[in-house]
């Protein structure tokens, strides 16, 4: 074996040397590539962090400018819807001011009742505006008002009027009442059939005039037979020509009629005193369930 002389001592202390330097110097490229991804890795965390920050901040602020505009857009809407009504409103009582009042009267009427617990509130139903379809199936009936109560049903006609009312005027009256017969030939109607005369004043022109009504007295009687077929009931409607007073003028009526199928009535007092009479003191006729489902079965023609 040949011996080492210190010149190979000192070529193994410097091999040794340089692979150790080699590891030193791999193990410093290790560590720094994995705090080169550290870093990297920590910069995606951070960015993806932060992009989730930003999108969040960004759909919270979207949701705020919706959440705003909704807001804006239904107090818009409400506006709008208010201001719609009230014009409705306006137009519905310029055109059919009687109505809207006899609507009112009606209502008031039960809620009082209800109140002294004369009735109960499904013992009657106020209904107004109601279309039925008519005979002709291209034709709409509007139904004024329907009262429905256990004692009968009613539908009313109103009008908005002051002045008298002369009711089933015929040639039988003429003797009586001489004016009639001229009354009849101006208007040239039939003196052998039941008329409805309204004398009613024009305060503007300071006149008197007459006009018949018995167009409207035939209609309301026809629309009556139009309920009782639409909805098959099983006792007659009653029908009500119902005029009130306008301002604080006293309407009258002469009542020479011998026709029972329709009720003529003046004034809010003499409603109340009808109903009185002939719905609260009267046999029953329907059961609340009855009732119900007839109401049901209107409200589903008028959605």
């Amino acid at each position: 074996m040949t011996e080492l002389t210190p010149l190979h001592y000192i070529m193994i202390a410097l091999g040794a040397l340089a692979l150790l330097f080699l590891i030193l110097w791999l193990v410093a490229q290790t560590r720094a590539k994995r705090e080169q991804n550290r870093l990297a890795e920590q910069r995606a965390d951070e960015k993806q962090k932060l992009s989730a920050e930003l999108q969040d901040k960004a759909e919270k602020e979207r949701l705020e400018q919706d959440k705003a505009f909704a807001q804006q857009k239904q107090s818009y809407d409400e506006t709008v819807s208010k201001q719609a009504l009230q014009i409705d409103s306006l137009k519905h009582l310029s055109k059919d001011g009687g109505e809207y009042l006899t609507d009112m009267t009606l209502i008031q009427l039960k809620e009082r009742l209800v109140r002294n617990e004369r009735i109960r509130p499904e013992d009657m139903h106020v209904l107004a505006n109601i279309f039925i379809p008519g005979r002709d199936l291209k034709r709409t009936e509007k139904i004024a008002h329907i009262v429905l109560t256990r004692t009968g049903i009613y539908i009313l006609d109103s009008h908005y009027w002051k002045g008298h009312i002369y009711h089933g005027v015929d040639q039988t009256q003429f003797s009586a009442e001489p004016m009639f017969e001229h009354v009849f030939s101006l208007l040239d109607i039939d003196p052998y059939i039941e008329q409805t005369l309204a004398m009613e004043r024009d305060d503007e022109k300071n006149t008197v005039y007459f006009r018949s009504l018995r167009d409207n007295i035939e209609d309301l009687k026809r629309r009556a037979e139009l309920v009782e077929e639409t909805f098959q009931l099983k006792y007659p409607v009653t029908s009500i020509a119902y005029f009130n007073r306008e301002g604080h003028d006293a309407g009258t009526m002469n009542n020479y009629s011998r026709d029972k199928k329709v009720k003529v009535v003046i004034g809010e007092e003499e409603l109340e005193l009808f109903f009185e009479k002939y719905v609260f003191h009267g046999r029953f006729q329907y059961s609340v369930d009855e009732l119900e489902e007839i109401r049901d079965r209107i409200e589903h023609l008028n959605p």
